[in-house]
């Protein structure tokens, strides 16, 4: 089968969004897929036939083939995304949107946008889409398009981690202080280990553990605690929205179980329920929740939660969830 798969560049080498579409891609790669490389790029400015050309030139490797999947948003605007999908069903014949981030629905200010990607998602074959709480919305907007979730993000990595997590009533956050305010506005003597750039006075216990790589990072949380996943309706972002946060996947959810974390994540999170039916870490609603978690932890409960985690990391840093996602997308367009 000639298959190929977008991947874009252009973004810094710690953009979340582009280390996902990264990690996708050389995952599909090792499942027959062809890179189809994408250059960032505003492409508000363009006229039509300039956004036409440039794509032109980024799909000249495409030349017939049963299956293409695009990984939006591409970072350059909805109408390159649209000339690209497609240009793409001119070329394939089946696309498939794997949808990373939802933009009318991640930025307030681009909610008009709505029915013009309800639009672009109907023409694909497929659409994946992060959770079935997302999935219930665009219904509500119109979406008719066949439908598949993705699990959760794998999270492969370039190092093997030989020592588990140590018992240890810390909580480890990986996540801007600006758009988390809770990191400065920290109250508890339980230590919160902050891995983002910049500093902080805070009332409680608050460790900068500053940004990292990959490798560093991961043999940071591996020391042990819990990791966190967390949001607040008074995050310092105007665009971004609690409900938002939601209803998608989340790259650091599975960069703490990759790293051999348990977690505790918020109640309505879209990977609640995967929390609890693996046994791997705790659901709270509000941040003294939490505290309380960590303070009544016991260590043989703790070792209960490292050895389920260790079993699903074991997954994500093989690529298991991407590879059996890629495998349904064929199974439901070509199996009849």
């Amino acid at each position: 089968m000639n298959k190929f798969i977008t991947n874009f560049y252009g973004h810094s080498a710690v953009s979340t969004a582009q280390i996902a579409q990264h990690m996708t891609t050389n995952i599909a790669k090792t499942m027959g897929f062809k890179e189809i490389s994408i250059v960032a790029h505003d492409s508000g400015r363009d006229t039509d036939m300039e956004r036409w050309k440039r794509i032109e030139g980024f799909l000249a490797p495409v030349q017939g083939g049963e299956l293409a999947v695009v990984q939006l948003p591409s970072w350059s605007g909805f109408e390159f995304d649209k000339v690209l999908t497609e240009q793409l069903k001119n070329r394939v014949e089946k696309v498939v949107i794997f949808t990373h981030d939802f933009i009318p629905l991640m930025f307030k200010p681009n909610f008009y946008l709505m029915k013009y990607y309800i639009e672009l998602y109907n023409q694909a074959d497929l659409v994946v889409l992060p959770s079935e709480k997302m999935h219930k919305i665009l219904i509500n907007f119109g979406l008719k398009t066949p439908v598949l979730i993705q699990e959760i993000w794998d999270h492969t990595s370039s190092i093997t981690l030989e020592t588990k997590p140590v018992f240890q009533r810390k909580i480890k956050f990986a996540g801007g202080i600006q758009r988390y305010p809770f990191i400065k506005n920290w109250s508890s003597n339980i230590l919160l280990e902050a891995y983002s750039k910049g500093t902080v006075e805070a009332v409680g216990n608050v460790e900068i553990k500053g940004w990292m790589y990959d490798d560093q990072l991961m043999r940071s949380l591996n020391e042990g605690g819990i990791g966190l996943v967390w949001t607040e309706d008074d995050m310092e972002d105007e665009y971004f929205d609690k409900a938002y946060f939601q209803i998608v996947n989340h790259f650091k959810f599975s960069t703490y179980l990759a790293a051999g974390l348990p977690v505790i994540v918020p109640k309505g999170f879209a990977k609640e329920a995967f929390v609890q039916r693996n046994g791997i870490g705790f659901v709270a609603g509000s941040l003294e929740e939490v505290v309380s978690i960590v303070e009544d932890m016991k260590e043989e409960e703790y070792e209960r939660l490292i050895e389920n985690v260790k079993d699903v990391g074991a997954l994500i840093t093989d690529g298991h969830f991407t590879k059996s996602l890629i495998i349904e997308i064929e199974k439901a367009l070509f199996l009849k």
